[in-house]
């Protein structure tokens, strides 16, 4: 018997619920309220999901997105900047400049293409990489390859950028977000009893096909999510367990 699986729907973030109880809520109008004995509870969670998209639509947005983004950009030129620096040092016929460069790439090569990550991880990685230039033994390439001002300039857009980053993510924390926790707990039972009313008629081998066509295609969305989940928690996990910073070995 096919029953409607276990969702944590505490874990799930704003955007993440929200579209989860509409295709909920779409799958369940398909099939009817009627045929799990739920219009009652349907009409509350339909109001109450209602009552969530407003909470969501209010203005999310921010004169410091735009400044975060323009401070993201600078960052992102200044890397590239350096890494055209050292390709291009790596063609030059000056030994020791050319040496330097290519110690240089090695470290570089360690990250990657750093503006093709997350905004978190691509401040995490600079932080990294910078860590990496200014230790002693790759120190002295940087100033052979002219790079002192740039890696001085990377790091410091990069923090700049946290820090901007930080200030917004606080202005957007205080913006309604309690309003949007306070219509998820109006949500969650009523989501619950229809998933029990659900699991009961299979229980009792009283399903239909459209009831059994309901439960996988909702249980594919849940599986959906729970992959998401678990990608996150993983990331969470080794986050916790490895910050060491990748460094050049001789």
């Amino acid at each position: 018997m096919l029953k409607i699986l276990n969702l944590l729907l505490y874990k799930l973030r704003n955007g993440e619920y929200f579209q989860f109880m509409s295709d909920f809520k779409s799958l369940l109008l398909t099939l009817t309220p009627a045929a799990i004995h739920s219009e009652a509870e349907f009409a509350d969670f339909d109001s109450a999901l209602t009552k969530l998209d407003d909470e969501l639509r209010v203005d999310r947005g921010s004169v410091l997105t735009e400044e975060l983004q323009n401070i993201d950009m600078d960052r992102d030129n200044t890397w590239r900047a350096i890494d055209m620096r050292i390709n291009a040092t790596l063609l030059c016929t000056i030994a020791e400049e050319v040496e330097a460069a290519k110690r240089l790439r090695r470290v570089f090569d360690l990250y990657g293409d750093i503006r093709r990550v997350t905004f978190n991880e691509e401040t995490a990685g600079l932080s990294n990489l910078y860590g990496d230039l200014e230790k002693p033994k790759n120190a002295g390439f940087v100033t052979t390859c002219g790079l002192d001002n740039w890696v001085t300039r990377l790091n410091a857009l990069n923090v700049a950028f946290k820090a901007k980053q930080n200030e917004r993510d606080t202005e957007l924390a205080n913006k309604n977000s309690g309003n949007a926790k306070a219509v998820r707990i109006e949500i969650d039972p009523l989501y619950e009893v229809m998933v029990e009313r659900v699991n009961a008629l299979v229980s009792l081998n009283m399903q239909t096909p459209e009831i059994e066509n309901f439960v996988k295609e909702l249980n594919q969305k849940i599986k959906t999510l729970e992959i998401t989940l678990a990608a996150r928690e993983g990331r969470k996990d080794s986050s916790e367990e490895d910050d060491s910073t990748p460094t050049e070995t001789d």
